[in-house]
């Protein structure tokens, strides 16, 4: 019997060590059938083409999706260390930077270059739904009109914001000549280091040459020396004195809320130009993008790259300014008011049968009157309601203890 156990234990690592043979990919075919027909498409990705199914996937368990080997952002860049590269520039295309690269591309094949789940154009147009109404207005912008968005964008990262593939006005100028008519519009000014996105829409407008629809009113009347200068500063675009005190010499009523506590960024670099387009804009007061796109450039930046944005934007239907003052406040949540008639200017029923608020209520927390923020949060709360805390207990025994 002794050594019918050695003999046994002799023979483990035979078996052990031998390999087992896979005929792969025909036997994941058996099941996947309808994988082995992408084989047909015209751009085939060559780990797919290679036919080692097992080089991606794992073929009986894994912790990622589709029994993946690894996670599929750093499963990606393991081979495509050009994209890896690009994602350390400046600016990244959000569903690269996220590692979902299943957004935009195809795992295995596809009719379209670079495995594209569909034609460029269609595929960049479903998330930036906005292509819509270029295409809709009466001037539309060459690279637009023939469906080109890689003409001016990069896929994955760029050094230059909105993923350029150089800057203003250098990406401009490798199209349109400055030729004397180009001078003779631009009155002679130097456009070396200028941003010609401040006058013109790089994609559609409704006005001729791509001019923004509402204009400064010194822009409108072509009169800019009202802040650029004349005379010897004719050929710059440099103002006349600092942003915020040119702004004010006109904007007087403003000029109390600067003093504000909080929203100092009116003090900052930049100042009004960091919200406000002083010469043309497609928004209303001349804003350089919608408010929910705007404000989310410096406010919950980050919820926006982790892809989280939608919510922060609460209030559905209401801009920003219609609950904050955005120049400048006396709380450090800039609202217009921290009482509660903020709330109930809308919220009129709520809370008539229910939780007491109000001067006389004091929070047992902070020592201060309840509010409708006592228990909501306006941005990013995980419950209904706007609740920050489970409301079937958690929130309550916050204060209500016994």
């Amino acid at each position: 019997m002794r050594y019918l156990i050695i003999l046994l234990f002799a023979a483990l690592p035979a078996f052990a060590e031998s390999p087992v043979t896979v005929d792969e990919p025909a036997v994941c075919f058996q099941c996947h059938d309808d994988v082995e027909e992408q084989g047909d498409q015209r751009h085939v990705h060559s780990a797919f083409d290679g036919g080692k199914c097992s080089d991606c996937h794992n073929p009986h368990a894994a912790r990622h999706a589709a029994l993946l080997n690894e996670d599929p952002r750093a499963f990606c860049l393991n081979c495509h260390e050009e994209t890896a590269e690009e994602l350390k520039l400046n600016s990244s295309h959000a569903p690269a930077a996220s590692g979902d690269c299943g957004t935009c591309h195809h795992p295995h094949a596809s009719d379209h270059a670079g495995q594209l789940r569909r034609a460029a154009f269609q595929l960049c147009s479903e998330c930036h739904v906005q292509v819509e109404d270029w295409l809709a207005r009466p001037v539309v912008h060459a690279p637009v009109d023939e469906q080109d968005c890689l003409g001016c964008h990069l896929a994955h990262g760029s050094d230059e914001e909105r993923l350029l593939v150089e800057g203003v006005p250098a990406i401009c100028l490798d199209c349109h000549d400055v030729d004397d008519d180009f001078v003779a519009l631009h009155e002679g000014r130097a456009i070396g280091d200028s941003d010609c996105t401040a006058c013109h829409d790089p994609h559609a407008a409704q006005r001729p040459s791509l001019l923004r629809a509402n204009q400064h009113d010194p822009f409108a009347e072509g009169d800019c020396a009202t802040c650029h200068g004349s005379g010897t500063n004719r050929n710059s675009f440099e103002i006349r004195m600092d942003t915020s005190t040119l702004c004010l010499t006109c904007h007087e009523d403003l000029g109390e809320e600067f003093e504000r506590d909080f929203h100092g960024h009116l003090m900052q670099e930049g100042s009004c130009v960091n919200c406000h387009n002083p010469h043309a804009a497609d928004g209303e007061a001349l804003l350089i993008a919608r408010q929910s796109v705007l404000c989310m450039r410096c406010h919950f930046e980050e919820a926006a790259i982790r892809g989280e944005k939608e919510r922060f934007l609460t209030h559905s239907g209401m801009d920003c300014i219609e609950c904050h003052l955005p120049h400048g406040a006396e709380n450090s949540l800039i609202l217009r008011s921290l009482d509660v008639d903020l709330c109930l200017g809308c919220h009129e029923e709520s809370h008539r049968g229910g939780h007491p608020v109000g001067p006389e209520i004091i929070d047992k927390r902070t020592g201060t009157a309840v509010t409708c923020l006592s228990c909501h949060q306006l941005h990013g709360p995980p419950h209904e309601f706007y609740l920050p805390l489970d409301p079937s207990m958690d929130l309550c025994i916050q204060c209500h203890k016994k």
